[in-house]
């Protein structure tokens, strides 16, 4: 890889890691801004839902405008969207002014989420494009670790808001760096040809050592439309696996946000300090890092379904583990970690599944649509924990009953491990297929 092609990788990694500080730094500023305000337990749970409610606004609203201005120009676009909700939040006055912020703020990160890893795999080479696309799902577990050193950082000595301003004045900054140094598609350029396409795709060719084209390559025309390809996850054995697809990454999404926007919270409220507690979040967002990464490495050896579903039914018995592990500090420390290890990769390994379940010309469409379904999950993980601690659930009983959609989503992922790939009517051309995957 070429000096240009790591410096936009690199690029688009840490744009990802501070989406992932401005989605969950609610998680360790959520005692603080209770105290302060006097919020129920609901309450929280539904500020905590906000961004991750914003994020499915912005992957369904504002990710498709990323096809028609540009995947450069949206990303801009939303790192300065996502710096100004953060000033907002911290200017914020009452529950419903923060929970409108939240909500813009995880608008522009959901648009991003689409837009990076479709840069990402264009800049990285065919070699290392998996574990690249790997390593970037791990900015968000990096952008929380952030968020609690941050957090304890700022809380004692300047308050809540502090948090926010770091937030502010650090995406800002990324901003500016994004202007100069952040590339455009060169998908986008081939496909929609704005003005100076030719010009630009030249630059970025000269940039990363290649040598110039005269015209743009031809746009190939598609094979089979976009309503085509939708009605074909619904049929057949393609339906099966598109609903046991959907239900796993469901299971996921609901796993994995309830424990990283909870867990801060419900350590305190188990009779941690405030440090602890951020120390037990700052540990499983360590945690999730760690498995992203790990199951880019298995994958290969041990297989994405299996493997997956592995995860799954461990991180069931890591919630358990943490359930019980409450009243002794250490203990609960090392279950964290075991928590975002196995959870964070639940999530990595069905963006890995996927695409080897569908036709090359249904995979992007497949994917896209699973994920836009999971954030139903996302939103719901923290709302349902913010009611069943107001109903008078313990810590520890919470932790076990968020453990029951472990197994709904190791068993959903074995069954997809017996359908096998799915049968393609029209193989499609090896190029074609890379590129879908790339899109996805």
């Amino acid at each position: 890889m070429s000096r240009a092609q790591v410096r936009a990788v690199a690029l688009c990694l840490v744009i990802n890691l501070i989406d992932g500080f401005d989605l969950l730094v609610t998680s360790f500023v959520g005692p603080p801004i209770t105290r302060e305000w006097g919020l129920s337990p609901s309450s929280v749970g539904v500020l905590l839902s906000g961004g991750l409610a914003g994020m499915a606004i912005g992957g369904l609203l504002l990710a498709p405008l990323a096809d028609r201005a540009g995947r450069r120009r949206l990303t801009l676009g939303c790192v300065a969207l996502a710096s100004l909700g953060m000033l907002a939040a911290a200017l914020s006055q009452d529950f419903g002014q923060l929970l409108a912020c939240r909500v813009v703020t995880g608008a522009a990160v959901g648009a991003m989420a689409a837009s990076l890893p479709v840069l990402t795999s264009e800049y990285a080479n065919h070699r290392r494009r998996g574990l690249v696309v790997a390593l970037i799902t791990t900015g968000y577990g990096l952008g929380s670790v952030i968020a609690g050193i941050a957090s304890t950082l700022l809380l004692s000595s300047f308050g809540w808001r502090s948090v926010f301003v770091f937030g502010c004045v650090v995406t800002a900054i990324l901003f500016a760096v994004a202007l100069r140094y952040l590339p455009e598609s060169m998908d986008y350029l081939v496909a929609r040809r704005p003005r100076h396409a030719l010009d630009k795709l030249n630059r970025i060719l000269a940039s990363m050592g290649r040598a110039p084209v005269a015209d743009l390559p031809a746009v190939p025309s598609a094979a089979t439309s976009r309503k085509v390809v939708l009605d074909s996850l619904f049929r057949g054995s393609n339906a099966v696996r598109t609903v046991l697809v959907w239900v796993a990454f469901v299971a996921a999404q609901l796993m994995f946000y309830f424990a990283s926007s909870w867990t801060p919270s419900l350590l305190l409220k188990a009779g941690m300090s405030s440090q602890q507690g951020i120390s037990g979040g700052v540990l499983l967002s360590l945690g999730g890092v760690t498995g992203a990464v790990l199951l880019g490495l298995l994958v290969s050896r041990v297989g994405p379904r299996r493997l997956t579903a592995a995860y799954f039914g461990i991180g069931a018995l890591a919630l358990i583990l943490f359930s019980f592990s409450l009243g002794t500090l250490a203990t609960a420390l090392v279950a964290a970690v075991l928590v975002g290890l196995f959870l964070n990769g639940t999530v990595t390994g069905i963006n890995v599944i996927v695409p080897d379940l569908y036709p090359a010309e249904a995979r992007a469409t497949a994917l896209g649509l699973a994920v836009a379904v999971s954030r139903l999950g996302a939103v719901l993980a923290p709302l349902a924990a913010g009611f069943l601690l107001q109903a008078g659930w313990t810590p520890g009983s919470m932790f076990r009953i968020f453990a029951i959609p472990g197994v709904i989503g190791a068993v959903a992922t074995l069954l997809l491990a017996r359908f096998g790939r799915a049968s393609r009517n029209s193989p499609a051309r090896p190029e074609t297929a890379e590129k879908e995957v790339a899109e996805a």
